[in-house]
């Protein structure tokens, strides 16, 4: 019991201490709660929402284009995911291919090509593109290439012969 009016005082300090940390931590639970309660509501919106559909994309195996590029139906549908085939083509990622057979190698002045691709020297042969499309980086060592490599023959030959083609 407080005996003395310094006691009360004391006292009625203490008591609004504590109330305060009462109102403080009830404050945290409160914040605590809204938080998990928006987390919730998110990733419930998330799961139940569909993504919106962008017209007017077509699609080639998992690549989406807004028009559907030169040679994707063929055997360069991975191929025209970088480079474009045909004259005049946009351009993509990789220098164009179009052609590519008989060209300099590295021939595109704007592009970034590897040390190693700037370095060799000749045109691309059928036989060169063959080797190249089997393994870049044995064909040539340094190269950016990022194709792991093609191993069926047919294939590369159906590659080759459509970038001969390629309009």
């Amino acid at each position: 019991m407080p005996n003395g009016p310094q006691d009360r005082q004391e006292a009625a300090e203490a008591g609004v201490v504590i109330r305060v940390q009462a109102m403080q931590r009830s404050g945290s639970y409160v914040a605590a709660a809204v938080v998990i309660v928006a987390v919730v509501a998110a990733v419930a919106w998330v799961l139940t929402t569909q993504p919106q559909a962008f017209p007017g994309l077509q699609t080639v195996g998992l690549y989406k284009f807004k028009a559907m590029p030169v040679g994707a139906d063929g055997p360069l549908k991975e191929c025209v995911v970088c480079h474009s085939v045909e004259t005049g083509g946009p351009l993509r990622v990789g220098p164009p291919l179009h052609g590519i057979v008989g060209a300099r190698k590295a021939r595109t002045e704007w592009y970034g090509y590897s040390t190693a691709l700037r370095k060799a020297e000749g045109n691309w042969t059928e036989a060169d593109l063959d080797k190249f499309l089997t393994s870049p980086s044995k064909f040539l060592p340094g190269t950016s290439k990022t194709l792991i490599g093609i191993p069926d023959a047919k294939q590369r030959a159906d590659i080759i012969a459509a970038l001969k083609k390629a309009p």
